[in-house]
């Protein structure tokens, strides 16, 4: 054992590790010196448009009240309670849930009416790597949902690992792993790749897929591009027309085989086209959006006072000759001391929880 030791240094201490050391240390000062910014994350390539400006994330039917009580900020730790009528979804009548977090550790768990279960378990390593956990049993289901994700953020890229249902009880490995990579190239452009592999079971063989990104910022606009293994083509555009209005087009183009097309000389081609505007008022926020299905959308979510705000969502499907409305009603209660406690966790920018 003690050869051993002695000879790992030899590993290191020699003419080949010194110029790979070099090297390295060569590249990095060059990497350094270009400045080059963290270009965010595969998953949120489009987050500009498809999180912030679109309804994809807000929209929502029937009646809805959510009742949150704060009990502090540093930790946070908070419950709610959320009842909803008349949802067009798979919202239960009632649901609980409880959140706590801090700089490292964030955990929330809800619970349905209906027995669904949900569970999300996130730990910060260091300030570049997080590791989340998502679990999930919805009522009825056979099989529920494991989801683990390792995230690491570096100064002019991020890389992400994900596995859904990873498991080894058959004899083997079967699940989805999903990896992904994007680096800044220059300070305005960002060049990225996801990889798939999944396996539903050792009597089925693995496939995999290999999709592309990329994204251009310039100075009041972003621009994105995404191209799936599955013939699915996706751009992004967002533009800050002013301090207080954004704008976004997001469209979709999909190549799927069909075997009518085929005999004509080609595959079918879907797309779609959705535009939308976000406005931002001193008490509320209105979001607006069409597409090329013919469906109209807004939601308006208006601060009543502190504590209580109001949402109202609306949806006009031409095609189908039908309308949606959404009402939802929130209130959270918090201490003044707790108001001054968060008043100053953000003055003070402390880490928030790695959500």
């Amino acid at each position: 054992m003690s050869d051993l030791i002695s000879s790992l240094p030899f590993l290191t201490d020699n003419a080949i590790a010194a110029t790979i050391k070099d090297a390295y240390s060569s590249f990095s000062e060059r990497r350094a010196a270009l400045g080059l910014p963290n270009p965010g994350t595969v998953d949120n390539v489009g987050r500009e448009v498809q999180k912030e400006v679109l309804l994809s994330n807000f929209m929502f039917t029937g009646l809805r009240a959510d009742l949150t009580k704060v009990f502090g900020m540093s930790p946070l730790f908070r419950i709610s309670h959320a009842f909803s009528m008349g949802s067009s979804g798979n919202l239960p009548p009632y649901a609980f849930s409880a959140m706590y977090g801090t700089p490292k550790v964030f955990m929330q768990g809800n619970i349905g009416s209906d027995g669904a279960l949900a569970a999300v378990g996130n730990y910060r390593w260091n300030d570049a790597l997080v590791t989340k956990t998502n679990a999930q049993i919805m009522a009825g289901a056979s099989q529920g949902l494991l989801q683990i994700d390792n995230d690491y953020t570096g100064s002019d890229f991020s890389a992400s690992l994900k596995a859904f249902n990873p498991s080894f009880l058959e004899g083997g490995l079967t699940g989805i792993f999903v990896g992904s990579y994007l680096q800044s190239v220059t300070p305005r452009l960002a060049l990225g790749f996801e990889a798939i592999w999944q396996r539903q079971g050792l009597n089925t063989r693995p496939e995999t897929a290999l999709s592309y990104c990329a994204k251009y910022k310039g100075d009041d606009w972003i621009a994105s591009a995404q191209l799936q293994a599955q013939g699915v083509l996706s751009a992004t555009y967002w533009k800050k027309l002013s301090e207080k209005v954004e704008a976004g087009v997001d469209m979709n183009l999909q190549f799927a085989p069909n075997a009518a097309a085929t005999l004509m000389g080609g595959p079918s081609r879907d797309g779609t086209t959705s535009i939308g505007a976000k406005y931002d008022f001193r008490a509320s926020t209105f979001r607006a959006q069409v597409d090329s299905a013919g469906k109209v959308s807004c939601l308006l979510e208006k601060r009543i006072a502190m504590p209580i705000s109001l949402t109202f969502a609306g949806e006009i499907d031409q095609a189908k000759q039908s309308a949606k409305l959404g009402l939802a009603v929130s209130l959270e209660i918090a201490g003044d001391e707790l108001m001054e406690q968060q008043d100053k966790i953000e003055a003070q920018g402390i880490v928030p929880p790695p959500f």
